[in-house]
């Protein structure tokens, strides 16, 4: 097999991301944020939070990279100490844009929404 998928480091090339296989631990970690902000929002984003939270997924990718490099006791050049305090601060304000208290549910059941509305079709007839 010839196509072997480049590992997708700290500092990958413009459109390196585009290629992740989804097996790989980036790819997961990306899903798995996606996934959560996408709940946080209520499950249906808008056009808006859907960039937000694409933005927020690529973040997060590049802050985790810098994190695992801080972690395996590798020494940090001036450029990653840029790097991560800009990538760190960007996730947050993107995170402050989509907001930081969980969407608001109702709390019901599909049963008790279902039953209220029979209740008040009963009503009012």
């Amino acid at each position: 097999m010839t196509g072997k998928i480049p590992k997708i480091g700290t500092y990958s090339r413009k459109f390196g991301l585009v290629k992740l296989d989804g097996r790989t631990k980036e790819s997961q970690l990306m899903r798995r944020v996606r996934d959560e902000l996408t709940r946080h929002v209520g499950g249906n984003p808008s056009v808006t939070q859907r960039l937000l939270i694409d933005r927020a997924v690529i973040f997060s990718l590049r802050v985790s990279q810098i994190d695992r490099k801080i972690l395996a006791g590798e020494p940090l050049t001036l450029h990653d100490t840029n790097h991560a305090i800009a990538w760190n601060n960007a996730l947050r304000r993107t995170l402050v844009a989509l907001g930081v208290e969980p969407h608001a549910t109702s709390g019901k059941t599909l049963d008790q929404h279902l039953a209220e509305l029979a209740a008040a079709e009963d009503d009012a007839a």
